[in-house]
């Protein structure tokens, strides 16, 4: 663990050598996820991986469809440095689905399909509903 401290602030030191933002690091970049008070599905890839850019086009698909119920995100992790760490991101393009409390809830390696995302991002709106409702998960 050391290491990627030592080698991560000599990343950071570099970077503000060259007059970069800080923020491209994940360490001082602040999550725009889980968005507060509505189930949230982050798409983590980047533009070398070979299905993340039609990852990034459903998850804007699914956000037009799903209007403000649902909030769709795509993260380029390479814009980011070390935010696969963080989130333990082994595989591109890999998905985090957070119910509305923001805890999450499904972790998926590798592209989705329309229909899949789709029946999780259903599941956390009618977990959201219920729990509205004053309802658990059991409950009919």
């Amino acid at each position: 663990m050391f290491r990627r401290q030592l080698i991560a602030a000599a990343g950071c030191a570099a970077a503000l050598s060259l007059g970069l933002s800080g923020a491209a690091f994940a360490e001082d970049w602040v999550e725009p996820f889980p968005v507060k008070g509505k189930p949230t599905i982050v798409d983590f890839g980047a533009e070398w991986c070979a299905s993340c850019p039609e990852m990034a086009q459903l998850m804007n698909a699914m956000q037009k469809e799903y209007g403000e119920k649902v909030a769709f995100i795509t993260i380029d992790i390479d814009k980011y440095r070390g935010i696969e760490n963080k989130y333990l991101i082994e595989e591109m393009p890999s998905q985090i689905f957070y119910d509305h409390t923001g805890e999450p809830v499904w972790f998926h390696r590798g592209a989705v399909d329309a229909d899949a995302l789709r029946e999780r991002a259903d599941i956390l709106l009618e977990a959201q509903q219920r729990a509205k409702e004053g309802k658990g998960p059991d409950e009919p």
